[in-house]
């Protein structure tokens, strides 16, 4: 079995027993985000570093121009034939339950593919769910410390000879950001009750912090 291979098997038991051990437990929870089936809870925020991408429209797009959202990100690529398909379709559902208001949420997938996911591939692929979803893309060597951050992998594997096709191997999960841009859960699979009751709570605190300010 060549190295490629090994990783690729190897991140796939990884993000297997993530996705079990999630789905059998409810992990402790936060003050703040109370817990659910298949939803990992951070007990302490995972603070991330401003970044700067390509949106799907070409232009710069930086981690704080979402601040003030509870944000769902992905890692993943046009090209995936399925986990991304089945995520983005998930967020979809999600956008048009109503369960949240759509001015305080926002919906981002951020290619580990930047060699095939030019910004109009991103536009092509992210309108296929909702137009105000975000796609971001960049070359896999800026992208790959964005995706440290998040403790979130991924590894390209080998070209086909035949027609030079690839497969990405990468992480699962959904990664819910808090208004101040922190990693506070990740999401496996979950019920869109418990998505939805995470970006509240979330939500709620922004406002209960926003309302303790002006007193």
């Amino acid at each position: 079995m060549d190295r490629s291979s090994n990783l690729r098997q190897a991140l796939f038991i990884v993000s297997a027993i993530a996705c079990f051990t999630v789905a059998q437990h409810a992990l402790p929870a936060s003050a703040d985000v109370p817990s659910y089936e298949r939803v990992r809870v951070l007990e302490t925020p995972k603070p991330i570093a401003d970044f700067t991408l390509t949106d799907q429209n070409g232009a710069s797009f930086k981690l704080t121009d979402l601040k003030g959202k509870v944000a769902f990100m992905l890692f993943g690529f046009t090209n995936c034939p399925d986990a991304c398909p089945l995520s983005m379709e998930r967020l979809r559902e999600l956008q048009h339950s109503g369960s949240l208001a759509d001015e305080s949420v926002a919906y981002v997938m951020i290619s580990v593919d930047g060699e095939r996911d030019t910004p109009a591939a991103m536009k092509a692929f992210v309108a296929k769910y909702s137009s105000d979803f975000i796609g971001l893309t960049a070359d896999p060597s800026r992208v790959a410390p964005i995706a440290a951050q998040f403790s979130a992998m991924f590894f390209k594997g080998a070209r086909n000879p035949h027609d030079g096709h690839y497969d990405v191997a990468h992480s699962p999960q959904i990664f819910v950001l808090d208004p101040a841009g922190r990693v506070r859960a990740e999401v496996y699979s979950a019920s869109l009750e418990a998505m939805a009751g995470v970006a509240t709570a979330l939500l709620n605190e922004k406002n209960a912090a926003s309302e303790g300010g002006t007193k």
